[in-house]
Order: structure tokens, then sequence, then C-alpha cells
């Protein structure tokens, strides 16, 4: 820039500057503080302080900016922050009633004002050097008049000391929110200089370094003739304001509690709270951790028990030694359902419950239930009733596991407390619109029934209409405790009506989604698996599980090797192939985590893998997932159970022989001929197949291509790729997606083929 150019500018500044300060009046002549004789002097010094501080300004509207000693400050329009803002909050939080809204607004200028005396007194008493309290505070009320908050009239009783006396009484003659208000016309109804009162205690509390609090007790904008002020520690406020008012009468200080600012409890409040908060977590996690320790040590030894006398029940045996076993089986039922009804309730309180929306069909999950229970009716000489709408034969969106505890709850608990008579269950719509379902559930019995004032307790947890029933029929008084809380989770409701010796009936609400096509049914299937061919490793350091897996593995044609630690497992795996894994999660040394950690980075297996475990806890199937394994299957486990997660997680086979088998009747020596040239030609006509592509020799495309069509559709592939190969030939064209497609798929089919045995190509398919 040109010398001539910045001494224009310069002088344009200094022009603009002169205007400025034209229109600027600073009446100076006059103190700008009262206060009692003994610290005039004090005061006095403190005037000179503040007033050479605020000599330096500097107004500059080109950039927006004020700056008062090189600090930059704003000006606010005073009735803003006062009548204003309080204005806003009465009628945004109207809702709430004028008393608490105000309070809303009263605590919100309170803590701002608060935090700005706080900080402006650490910049002030930093620029101008200033190290004692009583120095320090001297500056505030100057400082307060310079900045246009109010003019400060320290009455003589004040003593203003660093400790638990101290004491501040003060008048604000020209308060900024006081006179926001007279202004305006409108008589305030409770005292309204808030900031003011946050600011001042703000400002002395830096000064002296211990909490102080201020209440306004008389104020101008409500018709008082002064805005007076008590300042003190905030455990002593009221101590001082009741004495104020005595010894100032004339005042007419209200005889009602002040309105005493909650910065300081509110904020030991939130300390408290957080406090509390980290117990609740600390006892929560504590009451979690020994659920969980409680459920792994029950369930361990419950699995082999019950996982034997499922094996023992398959043996010939005679009828003593059934009702012996049936016995048992039933006390073991009744013991993990125990166990499960804790876990939920844990899960309950922990709020970690989810639910799955799935497509389920109601009529056959009542059937499924009606079938896991028939054996309890027979026994009983029950008689059971099933009533179901025709408009339920649909798909319905919900977590069929749950829906399911529901029923077989209500159900159960309508067996269990009947002796003669019937069950009945019923399940009709309420609501129905193109999208969604209002189902009820119902379940009447002929049973004992539960007297009126007992009705709503057995809602409750640990709790049953009668000591005596429990003697009888034994539970935990759980069960409908955990089912209306899921009721409620699902957005349901539950009832019931009854009347002693007469039976009971309760209903269950639920809203459904429409799911888009119909389902297969959700009824209990026997699961048959041929496990021919395939091995399975069990990682289980429980030698009485391990063996009872081995056996119901074997029992369907598995071939099973053990292993009862991680270091063994993963040895085994160094030298042998497996086509599944079983993984105990609680196994010596390396756990089940770490174990599957190294068989996944280490030895690079992506075989599948499934986590067996008693430590069922919330949270245990997401984290083994994360950790690499592919499935969860908590002890204890049925044989059909875990057949089905074997069966989900083995991998999936594209190869299928049921075309040969019927055009070549079952002739296996052929069959496996067909296999050994598919094994060996395969790879020939790919390799041509990428030659012809290559050279974009579309007549070699289509030759090769038309004879893999033939031998792909003997083993089941064309579903895969037949029409990759058809394109081929009507294009003479082969694009790389699709023949890495073809490949891949005739690849796989190769591999399958190969570990095909003998034994289960003999099987039936």
């Amino acid at each position: 820039m040109k010398t001539s150019t910045l001494q224009e500018r310069i002088r344009a500044l200094e022009k603009e500057n002169a205007s400025l300060r034209n229109h600027y009046t600073l009446h100076a002549d006059e103190p700008s503080v009262k206060v009692p004789a003994e610290f005039l002097p004090l005061f006095q010094k403190a005037e000179e302080n503040v007033k050479q501080y605020f000599s330096h300004i500097s107004l500059n509207p080109s950039q927006g900016t004020i700056e008062i000693s090189n600090e930059r400050y704003v000006l606010i329009r005073a009735s803003a922050l006062s009548k204003d803002f309080l204005g806003s909050i009465l009628s945004l939080y109207a809702d709430r009633g004028e008393n608490e809204a105000f309070g809303i607004g009263r605590n919100f200028l309170f803590d701002i004002a608060h935090a700005l005396g706080i900080n402006d007194a650490k910049a002030f008493h930093a620029q101008m050097n200033v190290t004692d309290p009583l120095s320090k505070l001297s500056a505030g009320p100057i400082h307060f008049a310079y900045t246009g908050w109010a003019f400060v009239d320290i009455l003589p009783e004040s003593h203003p000391t660093p400790d638990d006396d101290y004491y501040l009484a003060y008048h604000h003659p020209f308060s900024f929110e006081a006179d926001s208000w007279i202004r305006s016309g409108e008589k305030a109804k409770s005292p309204v200089c808030i900031m003011s009162t946050g600011y001042s205690s703000g400002w002395c509390e830096e000064s002296f370094g211990i909490p102080l609090t201020a209440v306004e007790v008389t104020c101008r904008a409500k018709g008082d003739e002064h805005c007076t002020f008590i300042m003190s520690p905030p455990h002593k406020i009221e101590e001082h304001i009741q004495r104020f008012a005595k010894t100032h009468r004339k005042h007419r200080i209200a005889k009602t509690p002040p309105e005493i600012p909650t910065f300081f409890v509110r904020k030991t409040m939130e300390e408290q709270m957080e406090k509390a908060r980290q117990l609740a977590e600390e006892s929560s996690k504590a009451k979690s951790d020994f659920v969980a320790n409680m459920s792994h040590e029950l369930r361990t030894p419950l699995s082999a028990i019950l996982g034997f006398t499922e094996l023992l029940k398959k043996t010939k045996l005679n009828s003593r030694q059934t009702e012996y076993l049936d016995a048992i089986c039933t006390s073991g039922s009744n013991l993990l359902s125990t166990i499960n009804d804790i876990m939920d309730l844990s899960k309950l309180d922990a709020k970690k419950i989810s639910f799955e929306s799935v497509p389920v069909n109601l009529p056959e999950l009542l059937q499924s239930i009606e079938m896991m229970l028939a054996s309890k009716v027979r026994h009983k000489k029950l008689e059971y009733k099933s009533n179901i709408s025709k408009q339920l034969h649909k798909p319905l969106l919900s977590d069929s596991v749950r829906l399911t505890q529901i029923l077989l709850n209500i159900i159960g608990n309508a067996i269990k407390f009947t002796e003669k008579g019937s069950i009945t269950v019923g399940c009709t719509v309420l609501d129905e619109t193109p999208q969604a379902m209002q189902v009820e559930f119902s379940v009447k019995d002929t049973g004992i029934g539960i007297p009126a004032a007992k009705q709503q307790q057995v809602f409750e947890r640990f709790t049953q209409a009668d000591t005596a029933i429990t003697r009888k029929y034994g539970g935990s008084g759980l069960g409908l405790a955990i089912t209306r809380e899921l009721v409620e989770l699902l957005g349901g409701s539950i009832t019931l009506s009854s009347k002693p010796n007469k039976g009971t009936e309760f209903k269950v609400q639920l809203p459904f989604i429409k799911a888009g096509k119909q389902v297969k049914g959700a009824a209990s299937r026997a699961q048959t698996v041929d496990g021919k061919g395939l091995h399975i490793l069990v990682v289980e350091d429980n030698l009485l599980n391990q063996k009872m897996t081995r056996i119901m593995l074997t029992n369907n044609g598995f071939t099973v090797s053990g292993a009862d630690s991680g270091t063994k497992a993963i040895a085994f795996l160094q030298k042998n192939k497996v086509d599944l894994i079983l993984m105990d999660l609680q196994i010596p040394g390396m756990d089940g985590y770490l174990t599957t950690q190294k068989i996944r980075e280490n030895l690079k297996l992506g075989t599948p893998m499934i986590a067996i475990t008693a430590h069922a806890f919330s949270g245990e199937r997401e984290r083994c997932l994360a950790a690499g394994m592919n499935d969860y299957l908590p002890k204890p486990f049925r044989e059909q159970e875990l057949l089905k997660a074997i069966t989900a997680n083995l991998p999936k086979t594209i190869t299928d022989l049921s075309f040969l088998r019927e055009q070549t009747r079952n002739n296996i020596p052929f069959i496996r001929e067909m296999i050994n040239t598919f094994i060996k030609q395969t790879p020939k006509d790919l390799a041509a197949l990428q030659k012809a592509m290559k050279e974009n020799n579309g007549e070699m495309i289509y030759k090769v291509a038309h004879t893999m069509s033939t031998s792909v559709g003997y083993f089941g592939l064309k579903q895969h790729i037949g029409k990759d190969l058809v394109h081929m030939q009507q294009k003479r064209l082969a694009d790389e997606k699709r023949f890495l497609k073809v490949k891949k798929v005739c690849e796989q089919a190769i591999k399958e083929l190969q570990q095909l045995t003998p034994s289960a190509l003999s099987s039936a398919s």
C-alpha cells in the first residue's frame, strides 16, 4: 500500500473515532459507588483503577468491535436480558404454570450471570494486578456501574470477610432489570434483579475464594422503595435475611421464605445424583455378574442331567425306570424354567431385553404350544379347547420366541391350577387395518381361581395368591411378573378375571404388523440330520457334557473328536480338517473367545463355529458373533436344539444328485463314474472357455458353453449358472463377470463331490 493511501486511511479512522467520541458521554465526576466510611479509601483507589481501565475504549463499527483496555465487549439491550427474556420463558413454558415457568427463567439467568461475574472478575483482577480480597471486591461494584448493570449502595452493617461470616447488604437504586420493568409500565410479582444477584455473587465469590450467593429481598419493579440484596455463603443466607427483616422493618420484607437461587443446590444435587447413578450401575453390574455366574454354575451340571436323561429314555426301560426318569426330567425342566425366569428378570431390570420381528402364523404357533403341553393335559385328564379366528390365518410380524413364552406361561399356569374340567384358548381380532391388526388372546380355565383381593398381586415378582399354593403347586412367582413386562414391552396389555373355585380367565391384547408373504408354519417338528461324512470337533472341558454331546452326535451319524482346552483344539485343527466346531466358552487356559480368535486369525480357518455355554446372559450372543463365531447355543440344550443349530450352520451345498439317482434308478457305480468324469473334465472345460474368451473365439465359446450346460445339469447346477451358459451360447461371448461366476460354482461343486464319501453316496437323497 502506498504511503499516501495509508495516511489517508489513518486520517479517516481518526475522524471516525473523534465522531464517535463526540457522541459518547462519560459522567465520571460523581462516585460510582456508595460505601460506609471505613471502606471509602479502598473504593476510591478502586475507582481510579476502573476509571483508568474504561478510559481506553475503542468503538469501531466498520469492524463491529467495542474494545476496552484490549478486551472485546458487546452491548446488549437491557430489557432483552430481563423483562423480554422472562416474557419469552413464561410463554414457552406456559403449560408448566406461571410460578414454575418464572423459576426456570430465574435459574437460567442466575446461573449464566454467576458464571459471567466469576470470569469477568478473573480477567479484571489479572489485567489490573489486583491481589487481596477486599481490593478485588471493591473493583466489582465500580465495574458493575461502568458496565451499566447498576449503581451499588453498600449498607453500613456489611462485613465482607473470607469465611463463613461473610455478609453484604446493599441497594441498587438504578438496576437495569428493575428499570426494564418500570419502563414497560408492568408491575412484577416477584423480585426481578436476577442477573444482578448472580453477577455480583459470582464476582465476590471469585474475589474471596468462597461459595457465595445473593438474594433480592425488595425490588422496585414490585413497587418497593429499593432493590435490596443480601449476599452470604449459601447455607447462611436465610439466617441473614431473617435478621435483616427484623432490623429493617421499613423495607416490609415478605415473611414467606425467599426464592434462594438454586445454582449451588442444583450443583450439589447433580453431584449426588451422579454418585447415586454410579453406585446404581456398580450395584447392577454386581447383581448381573452374580446372576450370570450362578446361571453358569447351575446350567453346567443341569445340562448333563437333562442330556443323559434324554439319552437314557431312548434305551429299553421297565415301567418303574420310566417313572423315575420322568420325575428326573420334570424336576430338571422345572429348575431350568426357574433359571430362565431369573435370567429374564435380570435382562428386564437392565433394559437389555430385545425383540425380533419375524413372520409368525398364530394358529400354527398355538398348535405348537398345544403339542408341547399335550402330555400334561392328558395326565390330568383335562379337556383342551381352542377357538381361533379365521382372520388370523395369515402371517403377522412379531417375536415368536417371546410370544410363545407369554402364552406358554399363561396356558401352563391354567393347566397347573386346574384339577378337572377344561382349558379354553381363544384368539380373536379386535381391530384391523390394511397394515396392522389388534389381536386378543384369551385363556380360560375351570381351576382354583384367584380371590379378588389377590388378583393384582399375582403380577408382582416372587408373589403367588397364597403361600399354600406355593407349597402345593410350586413355582417361583416370577412367571406372570415377567409375562406382564414382556406384554407391555410389546405394546400390549394383560388383564384377568377370576372367581375362587370357579376358574380364571386371562386376556392379552397385542398389536401386530401384517407380514408381506405367507410363511411356513411355526409348529414344532422333529429335526432329522444325516451326519454321515461330517466331522465335528467338540471343545468342552466338562467330561460329562463332552460325553453327552458326543453320544448325541454319533447317534446321528457324525464323526466326533474332542478337546478339553483351547490349546488342544488348536493343535488338533493344525493337523485335522473338521466341518464344524462346538466351542464351550468357559474352558481352562485360553477361553472360548481367545481360542476362536486364534482359529480365525492364526489358522485362517473359516470353519463354522457354534458357541455352547452355560453363561446365558444378556449380550453373550452378540459378543460371540463379534468374536467370530457363527451361532450361539445356551446350555442345557436338547438333542433337537443341537441338531437344529448344526443344520443351520453347516455350509450349504449346491450340488444335487437327485436327477442322476432318478434317471439311473440309483445306480451307485454309474453315479460315481459320472462324478469322476465331471471332476476330471470340468477344469479342462473351464480352461478352454477362458482361452476362447481371451482370443475372442465366439465359435469355441459356444461349443464349450453348450457342452458344460449339459454336464452341470446332471448335478443340479443349472439353477446357479444355467442362464449364464445359455447367454454365452446365444451371444457367442463370455464376459469376465459371467466366466468368474461359472468358474466359482463349478469349483465349489467339484470340492463337494470330492468330499462325498461312499456311505453318503449310498444313502438316500
